[in-house]
């Protein structure tokens, strides 16, 4: 299974010792109860140890005496020895991350949240060590790989190596997977966080559950009603944004001033004749063979747009890949060699192409083609993935606008190349008691850029919105572009 990684769509991750006695929960009224023994366990980059487990619950939840699975269970247990009892579940994105595999750096972006609260981390089922739903991919080469080499044979491989029933493995069941956790651990209310599609599965979770939270913080907000998939008039409006950047300043202008001239000319020749060469690999000076057709540049440049500090890095990449020099690109490429999370394609195909591609109109997807950034690549890959995905039907009132009264913090970037402040705003407007802040120089996912941990700490500790200051945002520095190999250029403050 070599190509079904590059289809995907890229969205992205304690101090005490812990024991503690099993807890019950009752899968139904009149069924044997399931027990999540927690024990103490190390989680890789974090030195003191955490609590482990696993809840056995349903696959199916409307027949829970058939085939089960077990959902894996990270505790975080608070530093005070007086902790607030409400404690804050985290959703991953994707769909397909698993939370397991984000402990420590999401550790330390909560840790204000963490000297009071527990901080629980739940691999959603088909990620981690939840029945995960990873397609093999141990021949693949980035590199030479390219798009055009994809064959329908490679998803029903995928397919074929799942044992599981795949109509269960959707977002729906992941809220009473959740929600059995919550019970089985003993929370009377949580608090929420939710990035990027954890963020929708947490609006889910309001609607379903909303007895069972407290607070809610959605970050880069993927609203219900809104269909995924046809992305690329996103990523072009956070490319147009950057483009302007570097046209407002006099050092980016001069040094790339035909910038956009140079990334469509790119995309012309990569459409008629992929780039097939050798080239020294950045990391170990070994020959490689390289291959680029033009989805590969877009989706490269594209994963480079999510957060600052990486974007600054596209004017020098596309302006070196104008004059033959494609070493900085490989250079971008050989990080996703290295990726510490990822995305377990199974589940992200299984929940995009049943979820979201089937709402999606066909004024939709032909408007979304005429995008300047990437075109039709935007959603041409999933497009053939969904056609030989298996089938099922997400609830009636999956896409209705979510209802709550429930304190909501929502957070955007102005930058977010998949997730627009657009979105906020659709999902603020069911939400009476909420406060929608967007940081106008960060992209996708506020707490890996910005200082919204602490807001979302103020936040929860009072549900008053009056209490958070969100000043910081406003001081969020946007970094220099890359001028060359040694030297970059302070965007904030030229003309």
């Amino acid at each position: 299974m070599k190509l079904i990684n590059k289809l995907i769509l890229r969205s992205v991750l304690s101090t005490l010792l812990l024991t503690a006695s099993p807890f019950i929960f009752a899968k139904s009224i009149n069924e044997t109860p399931s027990i999540l023994d927690l024990k103490s366990c190390f989680v890789e980059g974090v030195r003191s140890q955490l609590a482990c487990g696993k809840l056995t619950v349903p696959e199916n939840w409307a027949s829970p005496s058939d085939k089960t699975l077990d959902v894996n269970v990270i505790v975080v247990k608070a530093i005070a020895s007086s902790s607030k009892p409400d404690p804050l579940f985290l959703l991953m994105g994707g769909p397909g991350q698993a939370a397991s595999e984000l402990v420590s750096g999401l550790i330390r972006i909560f840790s204000d949240v963490h000297q009071t609260r527990d901080l629980v981390f739940i691999d959603q089922r088909g990620t981690g060590l939840s029945s995960p739903l990873i397609c093999d991919e141990e021949d693949g080469n980035i590199y030479q790989d390219l798009t055009s080499d994809f064959d329908s044979s490679d998803i029903q491989k995928c397919l074929n190596s799942f044992n599981v029933d795949l109509s269960q493995y959707n977002t729906n069941s992941a809220i009473l997977d959740f929600e059995a956790v919550r019970v089985a651990l003993g929370y009377e209310k949580i608090n929420l966080y939710g990035i990027s599609y954890g963020s929708r599965a947490s609006m889910i979770y309001m609607r379903d559950k909303p007895q069972a939270i407290r607070s809610v913080v959605l970050d880069g907000v993927v609203p219900p009603q809104v269909a995924v998939g046809p992305l690329g008039g996103h990523a072009a409006r956070a490319f147009d944004i950057l483009i302007d950047q570097c046209e407002k300043h006099v050092d980016c202008k001069g040094q790339y001033s035909t910038l956009l001239s140079d990334y469509q000319k790119i995309r012309i020749q990569l459409e008629i004749a992929p780039i097939r060469t050798m080239i020294d690999h950045p990391v170990s000076d070994n020959k490689i063979a390289l291959n680029i057709d033009s989805q590969k540049f877009i989706g490269t440049l594209h994963s480079q747009l999510y957060s600052v500090g990486r974007r600054e890095l596209i004017p020098f990449i596309i302006s070196e890949f104008a004059k033959g020099n494609y070493k900085p690109f490989v250079g971008l490429m050989s990080q996703n060699e290295d990726t510490t999370s990822k995305i377990y394609v199974g589940l992200n195909f299984n929940i995009v192409c049943n979820e979201d591609v089937p709402r999606a109109t066909q004024e939709q997807l032909a408007n979304d083609r005429t995008n300047s950034f990437s075109g039709r690549h935007s959603f041409e890959g999933l497009k053939d993935v969904c056609k030989q995905w298996p089938k099922f039907e997400a609830p009636n009132n999956f896409a209705n606008e979510i209802k709550s009264n429930i304190p909501t913090m929502l957070l955007s970037g102005e930058l977010d190349p998949v997730t627009p402040p657009a979105w906020g705003d659709i999902a603020a407007k069911g939400l009476s008691n909420h406060a929608h802040y967007i940081a106008q120089n960060a992209g996708h996912g506020l707490v890996t850029q910005t200082c919204a941990g602490s807001m979302i700490s103020d936040f929860i500790d009072s549900l008053n919105f009056d209490d958070v200051d969100s000043s910081c945002l406003d001081k969020q520095p946007l970094p220099g572009f890359l001028l060359n190999n040694n030297s970059n250029l302070n965007v904030k403050g030229q003309k």
